[in-house]
């Protein structure tokens, strides 16, 4: 004990200094963290979020790229020179956008539906109106509907494309079978 205090004493004391901490209230929903002072400034955001935003901002371009059109692009110098980087980069937003869709939908929480009144998207989910625990049993209930639904359907495009297969001969038979009888018919009348 004696050491420590003999150590203490042969060193001079520094002063250290410490930054200030801050504290900011946040608040968080399902589009991500927001400053509770300031919703603009969003902190953190979700991939709901960045799907929506991704989804508003092409319709936009796509808006604005349609009425380029219209007032000739295609024929601008400017417009063949980059119209390959400009097809590209829409490309990218759009596969950007099917994979937040696809995550979204193998979550099964929220859905994003066109506002009934104007151009937007509108969030809905269970969460909004029932209990959390009610809503994840729903969520379960749908997406045991929705795998059932996939399942079927997926049986029935190979049961399809199965009989198409076999079909196809017997239609095209059918279909010859049909004009020869025409033109036989034609050839009786006529003689």
């Amino acid at each position: 004990m004696d050491r420590n205090r003999e150590h203490s004493k042969s060193h001079p004391s520094k002063k250290i200094k410490m930054p200030r901490k801050s504290f900011r209230l946040c608040q968080r929903n399902e589009y991500g963290t927001f400053s509770f002072g300031d919703r603009c400034l969003m902190l953190k955001t979700t991939s709901l979020y960045r799907e929506k935003y991704n989804r508003t901002s092409l319709g936009l371009a796509l808006d604005n790229y349609n009425e380029l059109m219209r007032r000739g692009m295609l024929t601008w110098e400017a417009y063949t020179k980059h119209h390959l980087a400009i097809n590209s980069s829409l490309q990218i937003i759009r596969n950007s956008i099917q994979k937040y869709k696809e995550r979204r939908l193998q979550a099964g929480m929220f859905y994003l539906v066109p506002y009934t009144e104007g151009e937007g998207l509108e969030t809905r989910t269970h969460l909004y109106h029932m209990p959390l625990k009610e809503a994840l049993r729903k969520r379960r209930q749908e997406m045991k509907r929705r795998k059932q639904l996939l399942d079927a359907s997926d049986n029935s495009k190979e049961y399809s494309n199965i009989l198409d297969s076999m079909l196809r001969p017997s239609v095209k038979m059918l279909v010859m079978y049909t004009l020869s009888s025409i033109v036989l018919g034609c050839v009786i009348l006529c003689f």
